[in-house]
């Protein structure tokens, strides 16, 4: 009888450790006791870290952006609004296949609620019409009119621009990285006490020439252990002539 319910409690602990985490969330397991006699466990949800990248979610999250920069919390009634329901119906169609109707209708209830039902159904059927696959980052980039400034200022990364192409981006963003790492290592540095370049040249030797107010080579001034002129003879090594 105790082995059996060792083996119900293991069987509890297997299937609260397999749920599942396609929602986004993750489920940690806590044991189910009473004193010391162990009940079960059971499974605690909690956000998780770290998890798959949904590929629709993300380009749905980083559109809501978009619209949010441009128009606030609805988009207002235009000619050219329904392009954004246009985009959406076909990334969920790729997500959901034939179930993506519902997705859609909520998600333009949420964000164009003056738009009629009848015209969503529309750009709902003409994308059940026609075989439709994944638009890549710079379709969905002229689709919506994003340029590479609105990109940059919002962070948007699955969306490209229509006036950058995807290869003078790639170029662009290797300068970015660059630029970065050099002002990292220039931060570490001064952090560790290095001087600066520009401080180090205007008290070096080479800038300040002291063999020449002795009237000598700097390599004989280096042979004589580098003394240090007066600075009355400094202000005036110009007119000094050099020696051998």
């Amino acid at each position: 009888m105790e082995r059996l319910g060792g083996d119900k409690a293991t069987h509890s602990r297997k299937r609260a450790a397999k749920a599942d985490h396609s929602d986004g969330f993750a489920r940690d397991v806590s044991a189910v006791k009473v004193g010391d006699c162990l009940l079960g466990y059971k499974a605690v949800q909690r956000r998780a870290r770290g998890g798959r990248w949904n590929h629709f979610r993300g380009r749905m999250r980083e559109i809501e952006k978009l619209i949010r920069h441009r128009h606030g919390d609805i988009v207002p009634e235009a000619d050219d609004a329904l392009i954004y329901v246009e985009v959406i119906a076909g990334l969920a169609l790729v997500e959901f296949g034939q179930e993506f109707v519902e997705v859609v209708l909520g998600w333009a209830a949420r964000w164009l609620p003056w738009a009629g039902k009848a015209d969503v159904e529309e750009i709902i059927d003409e994308r059940t019409k026609v075989r439709y696959s994944s638009l890549s980052a710079d379709a969905l980039g002229h689709a919506l009119h994003v340029s590479y400034a609105e990109r940059c200022a919002l962070d948007i990364r699955t969306i490209g621009a229509f006036d950058v192409p995807k290869a003078k981006r790639a170029k662009l963003q290797k300068q970015k990285r660059r630029q970065r790492d050099r002002s990292r290592k220039e931060q570490q540095r001064r952090a560790a006490g290095a001087c600066p370049r520009a401080d180090y040249l205007a008290n070096s030797f080479s800038q300040a020439r002291p063999w020449e107010a002795f009237g000598i080579s700097r390599r004989t001034w280096e042979r004589r252990g580098k003394p240090v002129p007066e600075a009355e003879a400094i202000s005036d090594c110009g007119s000094m002539p050099l020696a051998a």
